[in-house]
């Protein structure tokens, strides 16, 4: 029987050139400063139901950008409904809504009145939320780069400042993207909201793990541009009064008015007594 091949594994030179090439090219693709889902609800990290904690530390194998409106679905923590329009790309250029959304607010991003400032109903952000969309490896005892399950971390629009800045301080100083080091996240204290704060935690130094991971950012980023699953939403209600209802309105009216007519009639006639 013919031995399988062993899995090639890159070597570091070729690595270190991905790396820095990845590093240039994520930083640029940040904005300026201004399947499986990690929730953050009450500044505590989840996944699959279960607390994790306030802390996580993950490699983010890929990262795309995010435009998401809820319109009249607003968002609940606790029955998450996908977006009416939503919005993914790599570089954060040329944005428009994916196919598929239920309810397009506009062909193009720029230019619609949810996506301008002061939209939203509380304060004077936009109405269209902009998030960056994280593609997150974290191995469990037992195992690896390869093996690992990968979640999206969702980076909502107070928090993608900090993300920008993170990426751009591992580019400059360590020549590194994202995927080549180990991040720690956290949330900013006494923030009336869960306000993401990530921190550089360690390099990625095996070469096995470094090509386990550049192995799957292919996946990641086709899993980051898929769009949600349009098929659980619901359009909002309005009563109508049917033809139906109407008719039975409309006789109710007339037979309230027939019985008005005859009180009035009784009372202009008297109740006649055998006595008088």
């Amino acid at each position: 029987m013919a031995k399988k091949p062993g899995k090639a594994v890159l070597s570091m030179k070729d690595l270190e050139k991905q790396m820095l090439a990845d590093a240039s090219s994520a930083s640029a693709r940040t904005r300026a400063v201004g399947g499986n889902t990690i929730g953050i609800r009450n500044a505590k990290f989840s996944y699959k139901n279960e607390i994790i904690g306030r802390t996580l530390e993950a490699v983010v194998v890929d990262f795309v950008f995010a435009n998401a409106y809820y319109g009249e679905n607003k968002f609940d923590p606790d029955s998450p409904a996908p977006p009416v329009c939503i919005a993914l790309s790599v570089d954060g250029d040329e944005m428009a809504p994916v196919p598929g959304s239920p309810k397009k607010q506009n062909e193009q991003c720029d230019g619609c009145e949810q996506n301008a400032w002061g939209s939203a109903d509380v304060g004077r952000g936009k109405a269209c939320a902009e998030q960056y969309k994280l593609a997150i490896i974290q191995p469990g005892p037992g195992e690896n780069y390869e093996t690992a399950d990968m979640a999206v971390l969702t980076f909502p629009p107070t928090s993608t400042g900090n993300w920008t800045k993170y990426v751009k301080d591992i580019n400059e100083k360590l020549d590194r993207p994202p995927w080549g080091v180990v991040t720690a996240f956290g949330f900013e204290a006494d923030a009336e909201w869960p306000i993401l704060e990530p921190e550089f935690a360690k390099k990625v130094a095996s070469r096995q793990d470094l090509s386990d991971i550049a192995g799957r950012i292919k996946e990641a980023r086709e899993m980051l541009m898929t769009p949600p699953d349009f098929s659980g939403f619901v359009k909002p209600t309005r009563k109508k009064t049917t033809k139906k209802t109407a008719s039975k309105k409309a006789t109710k009216k007339k037979t309230t008015k027939k019985t008005a007519s005859k009180k009035a009639t009784k009372k202009k006639t008297g109740n006649k007594s055998k006595y008088t």
